[in-house]
């Protein structure tokens, strides 16, 4: 039958963005299998070759192909060969030469089996034909509340824009993080084919609703259980109460309209994603069990209440990941949407990209580089899971392994368990306790201003961040505040608490400020990291759970001085930065005290922030200067004796803590020492007395012992 068509054997000029041929690999001509594989059967479609269908389902040759018929297509590629071979023994010249060379072929991704391709008859929703419907939705303005409102007068506005057109005005309605989103998705709108919603040779699936009638070519569709259980003339009792999925539904035979012949369901089972496509109005019940996947005998909202179901549609927010969902749920929820309501069925939609290995790789079992998810949980911890997804950005493919975790445990996790459990030991030692005020009072240290200030900020960027949907934004603040406090509020208030503190009063206020401090974090973190934050929360305010408490109120604006402060302290730490660099480069480590430092381009004007930074440098005095270029500092190099003896007294009092480790000593209790030399400075041995918690000090062999 193929061969009596006039392009059965003919030669057509390729076109090369379907078909590109050169003549590298042989002579320029080339075969077309329309049949047989994707550029082909698009190259016979441009120049209407005939289709001709050689293989069955199993890959085997069809019938009435002579020799051919019932082998494998697949298995058996020699008989192709020795035929071609025999008619050129019987002189007719097919066969030239057989050569080998390598090239992509296809294969099943999960056991790597070869695949055929080959041409099957299925079912589609066309893209393209004008709908020429007068239900349209299309004006972006208008909400769906308001499309209800003034539906008759929807009803007279004919529309016949195609699907591809309204569904494209659907999606630039929706909300696309991150915004490349709805580029792609436009993209494939633009180039898609008419929508395949069939599968054939499946055991069990969703059931297309169509009935074809062999005898007259009839088809026929069903809308629901009802016209179904009313049209069947056979097979509705063994499917009375189950799914309608295949095969249970294959029994079920109804009568032909035009015939009169009992008709059978199409062999095809639906697309999945047409199901997934329709959850917003097919899922959602009065019961609402469906979503709790429970059957439900109600009908759906969406056919039972309509106004009670435009309180649940759209959704406020969906998200996935980015490949394959564009053609796939965000796709089949804009289709069924679009044909149903021409509304977004979604109002945002956040996507992400893909999750690898650490190596870069895809994670495949096969390859040793997965992680099962309790194994990971168990090993990496639900936190630091949550965290490292957290941070992410959904823009780009995440890498996820025990050395990524590590890594992240490491920078964000143990510098918050360090400074909770600063805290918890120092206010112990101390006796303190919040009281009934959690907010501190106000402050003279300028550290407590600086990061109750960056505090505030915090909590506006990360509820701001939050509010957009911008997990990674508010994830990376809370990172940059956990150093800050950590880093320099921390490290800068040490000598405030314990036994060598210099002012009770300083040390309240610095239990007070970090309670406070942890107390908010603990409920920023709770979305994030729910297990740290509960620990922390309930053991600081003894509260049945952090995850029953308000998020922290929106705090007040920082103002014009909160702002300089926050900028005067940047730019004192960027100077610390460069202090220190030079000190690596001359060689002097950070205990020698030196005399001067000399700041170019840059004039402190926070005068209370000078001893942090002074104590910080380990430098006694700092000079602020104009000069020709940029920020540049001049450290004075010379060490005098006094700066030298300050210097041995700082290593002595390190090895005595250190002593004092090894000794398991608490903070609080004496320790006698022996020294090679008492400092001839009585505010240095006063100093190290106060610091190292000494009760007896005598010159001899180096010496710490508990105090008698």
């Amino acid at each position: 039958e193929a061969s009596k068509n006039d392009k059965f054997h003919t030669v057509v000029a390729t076109d090369d963005l379907i078909l590109p041929i050169n003549t590298d690999e042989g002579t320029g001509m080339v075969h077309v299998a329309t049949s047989a594989g994707a550029e082909d059967f698009k190259l016979g479609k441009k120049f209407d070759l005939p289709v001709i269908k050689i293989v069955e389902d199993d890959a085997s040759y069809m019938k009435n192909l002579g020799f051919l018929s019932g082998q494998n297509a697949k298995k058996h590629p020699e008989v192709i060969l020795d035929f071609l071979k025999k008619l050129d023994d019987e002189g007719k010249h097919f066969f030239f030469k057989i050569e080998r060379y390598t090239h992509r072929y296809p294969a099943c991704w999960r056991c790597k089996t070869e695949l055929i391709w080959k041409v099957a008859d299925e079912w589609y929703i066309s893209m393209d034909k004008p709908a020429k419907i007068l239900n349209s939705r299309n004006k972006p303005e208008m909400s769906i509340e308001d499309w209800s409102k003034e539906e008759n007068q929807a009803k007279s506005v004919p529309d016949t824009r195609t699907l591809r057109e309204r569904m494209k005005d659907v999606a630039s309605r929706i909300n696309w993080i991150p915004g490349f989103g709805l580029d792609r998705e436009m993209d494939w709108l633009t180039n898609m084919h008419d929508w395949l919603i069939s599968k054939k040779n499946r055991y069990w699936g969703l059931a297309l609703p169509i009935w074809e009638c062999k005898k007259c070519h009839l088809f026929e569709i069903i809308g629901s259980k009802e016209e179904l259980k009313e049209r069947a003339v056979a097979g509705w009792g063994e499917f009375e109460g189950k799914s309608p999925h295949k095969p249970q539904i294959d029994g079920i035979k109804i009568k032909c309209r035009n015939c009169g012949a009992a008709i059978e369901r199409i062999e095809p089972v639906g697309n999945p994603w047409l199901d997934a496509g329709v959850v917003s109005f097919s899922t959602i019940s009065s019961d609402n069990k469906s979503a709790g996947f429970i059957p439900s005998k109600e009908k759906p909202l969406y056919l039972k209440d309509r106004e009670e179901w435009l309180k649940w549609f759209p959704a406020d927010f969906i998200t996935e990941s980015f490949p394959g969902q564009f053609k796939n749920w965000f796709y089949s929820l804009i289709a069924m949407s679009t044909v149903l309501e021409d509304v977004n069925p979604y109002k945002t939609v956040l996507g992400f990209g893909t999750l690898l290995a650490e190596d870069g790789r895809p994670m495949h079992k096969s390859w040793g580089n997965s992680i099962e998810f309790n194994e990971g949980a168990d090993k990496i911890g639900a936190d630091v899971m949550r965290w490292i997804f957290a941070r992410a950005n959904p823009a780009e493919n995440m890498l996820f392994g025990y050395k990524v975790a590590d890594e992240v445990r490491r920078r964000f996790h143990l510098k918050l368990w360090n400074v909770y459990n600063f805290f918890v030991t120092y206010a112990n030692l101390d006796k303190w306790t919040p009281g009934i005020y959690r907010k501190p009072g106000r402050t003279s240290n300028v550290l407590d201003e600086w990061i109750l200030t960056r505090l505030n900020q915090m909590v506006n960027v990360v509820t701001d961040s939050l509010e957009k949907f911008d997990a990674a934004g508010a994830s990376l603040e809370i990172e940059k505040f956990v150093d800050d406090l950590s880093l320099w509020y921390i490290r800068r208030s040490r000598d405030r608490v314990g036994p060598a503190k210099e002012s009770d009063k300083d040390a309240k206020a610095f239990y007070s400020t970090t309670y406070y401090v942890l107390y908010t974090l603990g409920k920023i973190l709770a979305p994030f990291m729910p297990y740290f934050s509960e620990a922390v929360y309930t053991n600081l305010t003894h509260e049945l759970s952090v995850h029953l408490a308000d998020w922290p109120k929106e705090m007040p604006a920082i103002s014009d001085d909160e702002k300089k402060l926050i900028v005067e302290m940047e730019k004192v730490r960027e100077i610390v930065e460069k202090v220190h660099a030079k000190r690596k480069e001359l060689g002097i480590p950070v205990r020698q005290p030196l005399a001067k430092l000399v700041v170019k381009n840059y004039k402190l004007q926070n005068l209370k922030i000078e001893k942090v930074f002074l104590d910080e440098i380990n430098v006694k005095e700092v000079s602020f200067v104009e000069g020709k270029e940029g920020l540049s500092i001049d450290l004075d190099e010379k060490i005098t004796p006094e700066l030298k003896e300050e210097s041995d007294v700082r290593d002595l009092i390190r090895k005595i803590q250190e002593e004092r480790k090894r000794l398991n000593l608490n903070l609080t209790q004496k320790v006698d020492v022996v020294i090679e030399k008492i400092p001839a400075s009585n505010k240095l041995v006063q100093w190290m007395l106060k610091k190292a918690q000494i009760s007896h000090l005598k010159e001899g062999v180096f010496m710490v012992k508990k105090a008698s």
